[in-house]
């Protein structure tokens, strides 16, 4: 049998198609890693969490207390000074009742941490105050409820001790749900203590165990080879061969079964190893021996056992459960009479379990049907991470048991219908059905509309695009944008400002000027009287207390005073610039990913144009044609570099459209140089010549990728060589960009793509 197992494996591991299609799915599957954890300004990198991990790594439990708790005062207080001054700056009387308030119940907070504050210094992990606060709160969040662990054990028995207190007035309280759930929940957890917890972030565990992304990959293995290990046979007549051999019927469908076993289990370990090796470089997961309830996000589970466990038994399940719809799916293959039928009941029976696990409410009478399908199973950190029992006819069961249940019936269904179907032998052949297709060919004298036929729907390029071009724009308006306190103090008074110099305008700058020049006055007074002991220390921060609430806007103020000076020297109008700063690029480096995923865009999209007459030997047809060779690349070149520049443009309207949504972009007939970044630019430019100038830019940067790309396939003549040293020229650079080797972007188009970000 374990030849023919491998004889199976090899048949179909053997093909270049289905190899290069799992090599895709595991780079799909590094991408989507990668992107879905891309910052949005808020979310913490990860970065920030391998930071924290390092530096609780050689703590105690103790110590990580310690630590966290300080981590939280600093940066509540931090937000309360950030919070008093924005109350300060509306100069209302219910913003002076608020402050009075906030400090009356939170005495020496403000004195404390004003001067963190200004200095800035108060970020220890991320790069502005909302990431630095969203991660303490989490991982405040996560020890809070790791740290109370061995309360909750407590709790649990106690609620037992306490319903067999009031049993003694009834029998009826012990008889339902409720009461049997109590019991029961009390005898899981008996044998649990809180020995070998060791709190750490769950960042990492979770991202590397619970990716929907890397659920639906696998599927699609399956899907893969469950096609190439009985549809294709079929589409060939094979079965009339294979079934007269001496392994006859049953060891054949029994070895193509174990290959599927096999298939799963080493995909899963594949796919997953991946996650975990990612998750592990980027974050860190820590010790893998400690209890799986150090992690909060899994401290209710009622398992005895370690991290390293959990992931061991959720590969395993998952590539049990995967199994299960591969069994299923072959018998539906085996039966099937036209290739697309079983695909489409795969789908349909994933997509129902996928609707009931997302859209069934979790307390409902329906919860049973939300949690056993295969969609709801596939959730491993449920079964193993969770504690759940399921109300059977009153009595509670447990949902682990009930789901290995349901896998055990899907993997014996499966094993028995692919025997039934398969020794009976009705359908041993795919019946030559053609199903028209979405986008017909239609005969045409246009030669640029044929190669534009066979480059965006025969080669893919426009589905690639069209996907691309979702990601890229969803994550572009999805980013997140909080205006500081001190920038809606600037983006008040430019707003004020904004438009040519007047006296009124001039006599409100200087105004601003004196109380700033007031402010830093008295507390340099203050400061003095502290040397000459006539004041002590504690009553010195009262007194500079107010005065910290106007200088702390001074650095807002030195941008206004900034534009106020270039203009007097070489005129100009006055204009809010933080929202072109963002578009252009000088707050933010957000052009590099742009261009890095615009680039793997151009090159999946594109790396077969020109090849793919080379594998097909349709040049040797097409060069005897009327338009000739060097036409049709012509031709092949155009389309795909006017295809780029419309791609080009989905980063830069996108991000025109959030940018402006939270810092209004006004002023665009001013020049240029009326910004104080670019107030060096040689050319007088109006700001809409200046955007116009940038997309050209930018569309132009990204057509000589296409450029590169498309010689590079007229080179090699082969896909596969032909994105390996695409990837090599032009995306491994900006890679090492993004890991802070910054000697890499100069190898790359990156520096002339961003160009208007450097010009400060």
């Amino acid at each position: 049998m374990h030849r023919l197992i491998s004889f199976e494996l090899d048949k179909i591991w053997r093909k270049k198609g289905f190899l290069l299609s799992v090599c895709v799915l595991v780079v799909l599957n590094i991408f989507l890693l990668w992107y879905t954890n891309l910052s949005d300004g808020f979310a913490p990198a990860l970065s920030s969490y391998q930071t924290f991990q390092e530096k609780i790594a050689p703590m105690s439990e103790a110590e990580k207390a310690d630590y966290i708790l300080e981590l939280k005062e600093k940066i509540d207080g931090i937000c309360l000074v950030q919070e008093v001054l924005f109350m300060q700056r509306m100069e209302s009387e219910a913003g002076d009742v608020y402050t009075e308030q906030t400090l009356a119940q939170n005495p020496g907070v403000f004195e404390k941490y004003y001067e963190l504050y200004e200095s800035g210094e108060y970020l220890t992990f991320t790069d502005s105050l909302d990431q630095e606060k969203a991660l303490i709160d989490e991982l405040y969040e996560e020890w809070e409820k790791v740290s109370s662990y061995e309360s909750y054990l407590r709790s649990v028995q106690e609620n037992k001790n306490t319903l067999s207190g009031i049993s003694i007035f009834g029998q009826q309280d012990e008889n339902n749900f409720s009461a049997r759930n109590i019991k029961k929940s009390a005898g899981d957890y008996a044998v649990l203590t809180a020995d070998q917890i060791s709190w750490r972030s769950g960042k990492a565990l979770r991202g590397a165990t619970e990716s929907s992304w890397t659920d639906l990959l696998l599927l699609l293995s399956i899907f893969l080879f469950v096609g190439n290990l009985i549809l294709d046979e079929k589409e060939k007549k094979l079965f009339y061969v294979t079934r007269g051999t001496k392994h006859g019927i049953i060891p054949s469908i029994l070895g193509k079964l174990s290959a599927l076993l096999t298939h799963c289990l080493f995909m899963t370990i594949l796919l997953y190893g991946v996650n975990l090796l990612y998750y592990g470089g980027t974050i860190g997961l820590g010790d893998l021996t400690a209890r799986i309830q150090s992690v909060a996000a899994y401290m209710e589970s009622s398992l005895s056992i370690s991290i390293w466990q959990y992931i061991l038994l959720s590969v395993l399940t998952k590539a049990l459960v995967l199994f299960g719809i591969g069994g299923i799916l072959t018998a539906f293959c085996i039966a099937a009479e036209n290739i697309l039928m079983p695909y489409l009941i795969g789908i349909l029976l994933w997509g129902i379990s996928f609707l009931l696990y997302s859209f069934v409410p979790t307390a409902s009478k329906w919860t049973v049907f939300k949690y056993l399908n295969l969609a709801g199973i596939m959730k491993t950190e449920n079964l193993y991470g969770g504690y759940l029992n399921l109300d059977l006819f009153g009595y509670p069961v447990s949902r682990r048991s009930l789901s290995w249940l349901i896998i055990i019936a899907t993997v014996v269904v499966g094993i028995l219908l692919c025997l039934i179907l398969f020794s009976r032998g009705g359908h041993l052949e795919l019946k030559n059905k053609k199903l028209r297709a979405l986008f017909s060919f239609k005969p045409h004298g246009s030669a640029v509309l044929h190669e534009g036929y066979k480059i965006m729907v025969t080669n893919k390029a426009g589905l690639i695009l069209l996907v691309f071009g979702v990601l890229i724009g969803y994550r572009i308006l999805s980013q997140s944008y909080s205006p500081s306190v001190q920038e809606q103090y600037y983006q008040d008074i430019m707003f004020q400002l904004e438009g040519e110099l007047t006296e009124k305008k001039e006599q409100l700058i200087l105004e601003e000027q004196a109380r700033y020049t007031e402010a830093f006055e008295q507390i340099e007074l203050i400061e003095q009287k502290v040397l000459e002991g006539k004041i002590t220390e504690s009553a010195a921060e009262q007194l500079k207390s107010q005065w910290y609430t106007i200088t702390a806007f001074y650095p807002s103020f030195e941008r206004v005073w900034q534009q106020y000076e270039n203009i007097c020297e070489n005129g100009g109008d006055f204009i809010y610039d933080t929202g072109y700063l963002y578009v252009f690029g000088a707050l933010n480096e957000e052009m590099l990913i742009d261009l890095l995923l615009l680039t793997l865009c151009v090159i999946f999209a594109f790396s077969n144009v020109i090849s793919m007459e080379d594998q097909r030997g349709s040049w040797n047809l097409l060069s005897a044609t009327r338009q000739g060779k060097s036409k049709i690349l012509c031709h092949k070149f155009a389309i795909c570099g006017v295809a780029t520049a419309v791609v080009s443009l989905i980063p830069f309207v996108c991000r025109i459209i959030r940018v402006s949504s939270v810092y209004p972009l006004r002023g665009l007939g001013d020049l240029v140089n009326n910004i104080p970044y670019f107030e060096d630019f040689p050319l007088y430019i109006s700001m809409w010549f200046f955007l116009l100038l940038m997309a050209l830019s930018q569309a132009v940067c990204l057509m000589a990728v296409t450029t590169v790309v498309l010689g590079l396939s007229y080179w090699r003549k082969n896909h596969v060589q032909t994105i390996f040293f695409a990837v090599l020229l032009l995306v491994v650079p900006m890679v090492l960009r993004l890991l802070g080797f910054d000697f890499a972007e100069w190898f790359s188009i990156y520096p002339f793509y961003s160009w208007t970000g450097r010009l400060g």
